[in-house]
């Protein structure tokens, strides 16, 4: 799962889908007021045919450093399980620094955090169902972290909800909860959440669960099957994006994309906020 924060009160997602992989593009601007510079790179969060799931969350964007996002599409492009997916990950990192983000990626036997920090990437076995919001929980507190106002509230309510959670409608819940207030999951402070998502893998079939605006305040969830291998085509294309909350109905996904690895700088359960 993981809750969109952005700079603005409304944004259209853009979506990337082939019948190996799907992913809603991040962002390098994500804190940016002006549409018209808004600059799109990697995943924000995704799956891939295999069923391994990836999300991650923001700690420190520097100029001149990869996308963390990239990272999150290396790993759904390179990896068929997580122990794949991190050796592509360590490997890419290794290749170009990168800015500072977290990682979570589960498949049905494994789950891990990554935390990015240029060159260096923890990686952090996780038993259990883990929340990440926007700094590095392993490495610890530098003072270039972004947030560091509601990031560890954050943490703590949505690991506390994530402890009880038994059912989808619970983590629907934590996902619009405010239990310090503005600074909730459901962001209303420094930035806005403009989306939530959630994936469930089970069987052959990747589902996503998003709704677009603040949580606590949007309509319900858009549950929508994702159309890998056999099932995709032009027309399951079509209806999965007219089913997609965004007003912008292009699938961003290029035949170069297609290919089953990314490589740095080639674009210009377990959680995270």
């Amino acid at each position: 799962m993981k809750n969109k924060d952005f700079g603005r009160a409304h944004l259209d997602d853009q979506i990337v889908l082939d019948d190996t992989v799907f992913g809603v593009r991040g962002m390098t601007t994500w804190a940016g007021a002006d549409p018209a510079l808004d600059q799109f790179s990697g995943f924000s969060i995704g799956a891939n045919r295999h069923g391994l799931l990836c999300c991650d969350s923001n700690v420190v964007t520097l100029d001149g450093l990869e996308n963390y996002d990239v990272m999150t599409e290396v790993a759904l492009r390179q990896g068929h399980d997580v122990s794949s997916a991190v050796e592509a990950v360590v490997s890419a990192c290794g290749q170009r620094e990168t800015s500072w983000g977290n990682l979570v990626l589960i498949d049905a036997e494994r789950a891990v955090s990554l935390e990015i920090r240029g060159r260096a990437v923890q990686v952090v076995e996780l038993s259990a169902a883990t929340a990440r919001t926007n700094h590095h929980v392993v490495l610890g507190f530098d003072p270039s972290q972004e947030d560091q106002v509601t990031s560890e509230l954050r943490l703590e309510s949505a690991q506390l909800r994530l402890d009880s959670a038994s059912s989808l409608g619970d983590i629907f819940a934590l996902q619009k909860s405010h239990d310090h207030g503005d600074t909730g999951v459901c962001n209303h402070a420094l930035h806005t959440t403009v989306y939530a998502y959630v994936l469930t893998s089970k069987g052959n079939e990747v589902v996503l669960h998003v709704k677009q605006g603040q949580p606590c305040r949007s309509d319900g969830y858009h549950a929508i099957s994702v159309p890998f291998g056999d099932r995709f085509s032009e027309s399951a294309t079509t209806a999965f994006l007219n089913r997609y909350p965004t007003a912008n109905k292009t699938n961003f996904a290029t035949p170069a994309r297609h290919s089953a690895d990314i490589s740095p700088s080639a674009s210009g359960s377990a959680s995270a906020t």
